[in-house]
């Protein structure tokens, strides 16, 4: 039987493999492929392996941190994603620089 936490890994990977399927799966249908059962299964394996490499790194990533530091980290790198497209995530990206704004 595995540990809790090897167990919540699992169903994480399976989760992040199931997003990266529905991502293929848009970004075919956004160039106007049609799913066939090669592309389906290709989509299958690039989304098992992206979902091994995420989980991979997330593990690593949080290997030497605490659960608020994962936490900081993780809004920091959504807001600094999606700051052209949200004014609330623009405002924290700006006053986290202007808390350290030698951090780079």
């Amino acid at each position: 039987m595995n540990h809790n936490r090897e167990q919540r890994c699992i169903q994480l990977f399976n989760r992040f493999k199931a997003h990266f399927q529905r991502s293929l799966a848009l970004d075919d249908a956004e160039k106007d492929f049609y799913p066939s059962q090669v592309s389906n299964q290709t989509n299958r394996m690039l989304a098992d392996h992206d979902a091994a490499e995420f989980c991979r790194l997330m593990i690593r990533f949080t290997s030497h941190m605490g659960v608020d530091d994962f936490n900081n980290n993780w809004f920091f790198f959504s807001d600094f994603i999606y700051q052209d497209e949200d004014l609330d995530c623009q405002h924290a990206i700006e006053s986290k620089q202007k808390e350290a704004p030698n951090d780079e």
